[in-house]
């Protein structure tokens, strides 16, 4: 059975039940501002009521149960550890360490309303007092966490007193009777357990591995680890963790191919990358501000991508064993990101390509045609490149948030493109009908995170840029179309996209908001740009058609459609953006947009049934 370990003193948990309870702690969190002044001495005294007026009633203390929700909060922000930044980015505030001092501030006030109405007496109290000195270590680490490790002298030494004394706070809740029945009073499911620790003497080398639930008991070892941030005090080890559940993800997949076959393969298949994806975060950790906030999203989503698949849920619940145990809930989801205008281009075109390409891989698997096919592929490379090159392109508060659905080979992208390449060359249409369904959802997933440049909504059903930005009207002046049909296309743009090493609080792209003219070129000339100057486009060059206009149908003005159309198709294929070459990035925004000649057709999804699960990330 893996349990917390404890790394500091705190007061008896049990002190004798006639023994006189010490008194309570101080409950105000550290300052983050002055104290007020005394006025000065020519300040007339206020006015003192009469002795007559009746004391004002006081608030009553709150339910144990409500105190206990708002702690899981903290719990939750607290994986992979607190991040803090100076600049706002999308909507997004400027971290989390606020958010958990005000979570626990809130829990230590309401504590302290309860201990003054009497509400505790005997061991229970001294339980109470415990928690509340662990609040004030809590938050007085949380704060030196982020700010260069403070009187703790270091930020490992923050991050470890963070750790312990939350953990601690969960352990007093759980063993106390009576604070343990309050927490779950009426089904509530307060001061809620963090995934657990490996037991004593257990590492990941040696750790049972014959299944999912052993493996993601590793894991569970990992994300306890996690908690508070990753220093070089627990780097190793959680490296340690995280590659076992790597490898011996792996080898159960290929040793069995009937339990992954289908959706189930390509989430399985998504949680070892993004798997991947979090070495990077644990290295960055300490070097840059952001990395918290991206291994919390991180590793949030791979708990929510095993408990989300019914099949992946019950292969990691086995034996007595719980792998990849979720996180309490957050009190509120967190804040959709606010897109400028080269993003809102570039979701609507990602959200469009990928139901385009996955309804084509439909149409074609198994067709026997086999130039048809191997274009479609390339497109789907061409796809999978650009779209990693704009998240990488990002930096900032954006990549954090969806490196796992877009970072290529480390994310979800990368799982469902290789499973629908994989289906395409071996003619299974099963396993092409899975990645096109988990192609869907990615794209409604995210852009149902995002709000458009101009508000509104992402439609996640759209084949054509006009059609995803059909809510958000007016649609972006990134992705307005002035010039005339017979003219030669030519784009220009303000702002080129950052490099992926740029700061942190600096976002390509998004601090000056994209120009751009497009003039639609026609369709007999789309073949006569060069690949190497045409891949602002998620398709090649060569397969780029354009058309004059959108029939009445859509809502948007056909002169503000952006997507490219593909190949031999009757459906729009969105551009999605690249943008690490500068010359790439001046085309950011820019792409031909093609009408659809069926609507009803493009909205048909029966190719590829629609699923219900989508990843829903309730970040930080």
């Amino acid at each position: 059975m893996a349990r917390s370990h404890h790394h500091h003193q705190h007061v008896d948990h049990n002190p004798p039940v006639d023994q006189a309870p010490s008194p309570p702690v101080d409950s105000t969190p550290p300052a983050t501002t002055p104290p007020e002044t005394t006025p000065p001495a020519d300040t007339p005294p206020a006015d003192t009521p009469p002795a007559t007026d009746p004391t004002p009633p006081t608030a009553a203390a709150p339910a144990f149960s409500d105190l206990g929700a708002t702690f899981n909060d903290g719990t939750r922000a607290l994986e992979g550890g607190l991040w803090q930044n100076v600049i706002e980015e999308g909507g997004q505030g400027t971290g989390s360490a606020g958010r958990y001092v005000n979570d626990l501030t809130t829990v230590q006030n309401g504590l302290m309303a309860e201990v003054n109405a009497g509400q505790y007496t005997g061991a229970t109290l001294g339980h109470v007092q415990a928690i509340l000195s662990d609040i004030n270590t809590a938050i007085s680490a949380a704060n030196a966490s982020v700010s260069g490790g403070g009187t703790f002298g270091s930020v490992a030494a923050a991050e470890t007193a963070l750790r312990s004394s939350h953990l601690d706070i969960i352990n007093i809740v759980k063993t106390d009777p009576t604070l343990s029945a309050a927490a779950t009073a009426n089904d509530a499911n307060g001061f809620a357990a963090a995934p657990g620790l490996l037991a004593d003497g257990t590492t990941a080398a040696n750790a049972p591995h014959a299944n999912l639930a052993e493996i993601g008991a590793i894991f569970n070892d990992a994300a306890s680890m996690i908690v508070g941030g990753v220093n070089d005090d627990n780097r190793a080890h959680i490296t340690d963790d995280v590659n076992a559940v790597i490898t011996d993800m792996q080898a159960l997949i290929t040793a069995n191919p009937l339990l992954f076959g289908g959706l189930t393969g390509v989430h399985a298949d998504a949680v070892v990358r993004q798997l991947e994806l979090e070495l990077t975060y644990i290295n960055q950790a300490g070097v840059t501000p952001d990395a918290g906030r991206a291994s919390n999203d991180n590793l949030l989503d791979i708990i929510d991508i095993v408990q989300g698949d019914t099949n992946l849920a019950n292969m990691a619940s086995q034996g007595g064993i719980n792998g990849f145990s979720p996180f309490p809930d957050a009190l509120n989801p967190t804040p959709r990101y606010i897109d400028n205008d080269a993003q809102t281009t570039f979701w609507a075109n990602f959200i469009a390509q990928s139901n385009s390409l996955g309804q084509q891989a439909n149409n074609l698997v198994g067709s026997g045609d086999d130039a048809a096919i191997a274009t479609l592929i390339a497109d789907l490379k061409t796809f999978e490149k650009n779209v990693t090159d704009f998240d990488a392109a990002q930096g900032g508060i954006f990549e954090a948030r969806f490196d796992n659905e877009l970072l290529g080979a480390t994310s979800t992208l990368g799982a469902e493109v290789d499973a629908m390449i994989k289906g395409l060359q071996t003619g299974n249409a099963a396993m092409v009908a899975a990645a096109a369904d988990q192609m869907h959802a990615n794209s409604a997933d995210v852009g149902g995170n995002n709000v458009p440049a101009t508000g509104g909504e992402y439609n996640p059903d759209g084949l054509t840029v006009a059609e995803v930005l059909g809510t958000a009207t007016p649609a972006p002046a990134a992705a307005a179309q002035t010039a005339a049909a017979d003219a030669p296309a030519t784009t220009t743009q303000t702002a080129a996209a950052g490099a992926h090493d740029a700061p942190a609080d600096t976002q390509a792209a998004a601090d000056a908001p994209a120009t751009t003219t497009t003039a639609q070129a026609p369709a007999t000339g789309a073949h006569d740009a060069s690949a190497d100057t045409h891949t602002a486009a998620a398709g090649p060059a060569n397969t780029t058609t354009a058309q004059a206009a959108a029939p009445a149908a859509h809502d948007a003005p056909a002169d503000t459609q952006t997507a490219a159309a593909p190949p031999a198709t009757t459906t729009a294929q969105a551009p999605a953006p690249a943008a690490h070459d500068a010359a790439l990035a001046a085309a950011l925004a820019t792409a031909d947009d093609a009408p659809a000649t069926a609507a009803a057709d493009h909205h048909d999804h029966a190719a590829a049934p629609e699923v219900t699960h989508h990843f829903h990330h309730m970040w930080g």
